[in-house]
């Protein structure tokens, strides 16, 4: 995994230089948009287990800390507290290396005049879309995860398999608009049930949580790992569009042009590539 990141991020660069100077023909944006979300896959599987390897060093200086509340002296406690100090260091140290060899991503090259609305009038979505509400701006169209909610929390009433109940709960505190406990529950269930059927749905609810929480990077990499591990799945194309609206709250007009771009070419005739379609439009406006 760290090889091939950092081979990729060195392909990325080279691919940039060598468009440099000229304009980047179609067929090279998309290279490039799939190389960028393949890394982003990446750094997001990385950050992810730096997330989990601090976990446990938090966890294992509570257990340090209860040692030491406790009172209890020794030789015993003295050697415990000792070897989860090493077991610390040692996780401490893999995060080190994990940091210092994440890969970063290039910016992107802008498309050569006409070709945003070339790649978006090619993925049109037709008969069967839903249209944005009139008048919304770019990165306020309605988000359908309430709607997709809805349908989640019918369907887990009758779930009796492992991990519904912690589902369920998710779904419930995402429902009740407390977003930190909804990324909390979901975030458990992953690391309990990462092969559950529910885990894309999950995913799913976590990165819209964080999305509405206003964490709009973190979404990102959620956004981006789901589309990874499910690129057919039930979410990918409301994941996609997603994303691409979180990368404009950071004024990321590039990626999130590249991510739209993704979502018209894998999933044409979706609500959501009709919705991508208005977004690139507009994209190409503001950028006049």
């Amino acid at each position: 995994m760290r090889i091939r990141s950092l081979i990729l991020g060195a392909a990325l660069t080279a691919g940039l230089g060598a468009l440099s100077g000229c304009a980047p023909s179609s067929n090279d944006l998309q290279q490039l948009n799939q190389n960028q979300f393949v890394l982003r896959g990446m750094i997001a599987s990385d950050r992810q287990q730096i997330d989990a390897l601090q976990q446990q060093v938090r966890s294992l200086r509570d257990e340090i800390a209860e040692i030491q509340h406790s009172g209890a002296g020794g030789g015993a406690s003295g050697g415990q507290i000792a070897a989860l100090n090493k077991r610390i260091s040692k996780l401490e140290s893999e995060v080190g290396a994990l940091q210092a060899a994440m890969p970063t991503i290039p910016p992107a090259p802008a498309a050569a005049p006409g070709a945003a609305t070339g790649a978006a009038t090619a993925g049109v979505a037709t008969a069967g879309a839903t249209p944005p509400a009139p008048g919304a701006a770019p990165s306020e169209l309605q988000p359908t995860w309430p709607s997709d909610l809805e349908q989640e929390l019918a369907a887990a009433r009758d779930q009796r398999g492992a991990g519904a109940a912690l589902f369920r709960a998710g779904l419930t505190e995402m429902k009740s608009g407390h977003y930190p406990a909804a990324v909390l529950k979901f975030a458990q269930f992953q690391r309990k049930y990462p092969k559950s059927p529910l885990s894309e749905a999950a995913e799913y609810f976590a990165a819209n949580a964080l999305y509405e929480e206003g964490k709009f990077d973190r979404a990102i990499l959620q956004f981006n790992d789901l589309v990874m591990r499910f690129p057919r799945g039930k979410y990918a194309s409301q994941s996609l569009l997603r994303e691409a609206q979180a990368f404009m709250k950071l004024n990321d007009k590039i990626d999130a042009r590249l991510t739209l771009q993704k979502l018209l070419s894998d999933h044409p005739g979706t609500p959501q590539a009709t919705a991508a379609n208005t977004l690139m439009k507009q994209l190409a406006a503001s950028a006049d």
